[in-house]
């Protein structure tokens, strides 16, 4: 048995039905349930709970940890429960995963934890300057699963996702990237919303290729480092809507705003890393996965 904290979500349902097809049995411990189809159990609790964590990842092989608040807006207003959820709530998995016996978690890190890059493309020895309460919160977790590697002899792996989209993401969740919001926006007849000039850059990547990655982590036998899961391709957000426009015979006729504070101006990841210790590879070409997103 596999246990995905989070697996309601967006990612985790796509890790979920991908471990389920690859014939694990899959307990999501969420405080919502899943979609609909999705291939699990379900259980409602909290990674708050400490000893609860302990009794529901009893037999286990493995943990996929993704449950976090993802919302950076709201990490500003209230860093301390962005902290206790993200940070604290790791370590109880980490605790109960110990007590347990259960050596193996593949922990989902972000690409927040480099704040705005200074250098391009981004690897993994890229200084850490998180911009925000969340990649703060994010950093700080993934250092303790990584910790636990060297103290526990834990064979723990943190992946540092990059800008995830594809089926299934609310345009409506504060995990929503510009990709679900602007096929929301084409879908509805409403214009797009740029902030900025558009020039700013993104590393989409598709969630097939996320969930691949979390597979190859529960194979391998642990990571010293964060590893980058990324396409390894710079896309400008108005190249991005051009192209959104084009496949879906939408006109292109964006409303621009001012810019957001904060908000990074580049971004594209190496992944070179995972492609060596994990046999990683993106294998779904943008322009693809936009065409099946905007089918």
């Amino acid at each position: 048995m596999i246990v995905v904290t989070g697996g309601s979500g967006f990612i985790g349902s796509h890790i979920c039905n991908l471990l389920s097809e690859q014939g694990h049995s899959v307990r999501i411990v969420d405080i919502a349930p899943p979609p609909m189809g999705v291939k699990a159990e379900f259980v409602r609790a909290s990674v708050l709970d400490a000893a609860r964590m302990q009794r529901l990842v009893a037999g286990a092989e493995a943990i996929v940890h993704l449950a976090a608040l993802v919302d950076v807006n709201a990490s500003m207003a209230d860093p301390f429960s962005d902290f206790s959820v993200n940070a604290g709530g790791t370590l109880n998995v980490l605790e109960a995963a110990r007590h347990a016996g259960v050596e193996k978690i593949a922990y989902a890190s972000s690409a927040a934890v480099y704040g705005n890059p200074v250098e391009m493309p981004v690897n993994e020895e890229h200084q850490t300057a998180p911009l925000s309460p969340y990649g703060a919160s994010k950093l700080t977790a993934e250092r303790y699963v990584l910790l636990y590697n060297s103290l526990y002899k834990m064979k723990n792996t943190a992946l540092r996702l990059f800008n995830v989209y594809g089926k299934g993401q609310s345009a409506h969740s504060p995990y929503s990237g510009v990709i679900t919001k602007f096929s929301d926006a084409l879908s509805q007849g409403r214009q797009p919303i740029i902030y900025g000039n558009g020039k700013q850059t993104r590393d989409f990547v598709h969630i097939d290729d996320v969930a691949n990655a979390f597979s190859l982590a529960l194979d391998s036998s642990g990571n010293s480092e964060a590893l980058n899961i990324g396409s390894g391709k710079e896309t400008s957000v108005i190249e991005l809507l051009k192209t959104m426009c084009a496949i879906s015979g939408k006109p292109f006729d964006p409303q621009f705003l001012p810019s957001r504070e904060g908000e990074i101006e580049r971004s594209v990841a190496d992944y070179s890393e995972a492609r060596e210790k994990l046999g990683y590879y993106p294998k779904m070409d943008l322009e693809q996965g936009l065409k099946e997103l905007l089918a």
